[in-house]
C-alpha cells in the first residue's frame, strides 16, 4: 500500500484562473497543436502544459493520480525542466528562458526561502485542443528556489536567441536523453500532492 500524500494548500482566495477547464478548449484560437511541452511560469504558478496525440484513459488518469518528479538543469541561457510522471510517461525535458515569454506576459517567481510553488499540469490532446486532465501539485522548496533563482538570472541576462538555440542543440548532442541529464541535474525531487 502507498503512503499517503502530503497536501499543500495555497493562499489566493482571491484568484480565478484563467485557465480552461477539462473538456474545452486549451485556446479558442486553435483545434490542433504539435506534439509537444510548453513550461513557463505566470500567474504566480509554474505551468507544464502537455500536448499528446489522442491520450489513452491510462494517460489521463495517471496525470491526475501518479507520483511525480521533476528536475532542474541549466547549460547558459538554457535552462531545462525535467520531469516524469509514473508509469504514465519517462524523463522528458522542456528547455526554457524567460525571454521567451512575451514582455506583458513575463512573470518572475518571488517565492521567499520556505515557501513551495505551485506546479500546475495541463494535458492537451493535440489532435483536436481539448484539456484532458490538470493537476495542481506542490514543489519542494529547494526545487522552489532553485527555478526562482534559474529564473531571476534568466531575467538579468541580455537575452540572445542564436545562443539560446546554441545551448539548447548542445545539450540535447551531448546527452543521450532525459535520463541523461536527470544524472547531471542539480536538482531533482518529488513533487506534493
Amino acid at each position: 500500500m502507498s503512503e499517503p500524500r502530503h497536501l499543500h494548500t495555497f493562499a489566493r482566495p482571491d484568484f480565478i484562473s484563467p485557465d480552461p477547464k477539462v473538456g474545452e478548449r486549451w485556446s479558442a484560437a486553435h483545434t490542433h497543436y504539435d506534439e509537444g511541452v510548453r513550461y513557463l511560469y505566470r500567474n504566480g504558478a509554474h505551468e507544464l502544459t502537455l500536448f499528446w496525440p489522442a491520450p489513452t484513459v491510462g494517460e489521463i488518469q495517471g496525470l491526475r493520480d501518479a507520483d511525480v518528479e521533476v528536475g532542474l538543469y541549466t547549460h547558459g541561457p538554457a535552462a531545462f525542466l525535467l520531469y516524469r510522471i509514473k508509469d504514465v510517461c519517462e524523463w522528458s525535458d522542456a528547455a526554457f528562458n524567460v525571454h521567451l515569454v512575451a514582455d506583458a506576459e513575463r512573470e518572475l517567481p518571488q517565492e521567499l526561502p520556505g515557501d513551495r510553488s505551485r506546479l500546475k499540469i495541463t494535458l492537451v490532446n493535440s489532435e483536436d485542443g481539448i484539456v484532458q486532465a490538470r493537476r495542481l501539485l506542490s514543489l519542494d522548496k529547494v526545487m522552489t528556489q532553485a527555478l526562482k533563482h534559474c529564473m531571476q538570472a534568466q531575467g538579468a541576462t541580455v537575452f540572445e536567441r542564436a545562443l539560446y538555440d546554441a545551448a539548447v542543440a548542445e545539450v540535447h548532442g551531448r546527452y543521450a536523453d532525459s535520463d541523461a541529464l536527470v544524472e547531471v541535474a542539480e536538482v531533482v525531487e518529488p513533487c506534493l500532492g
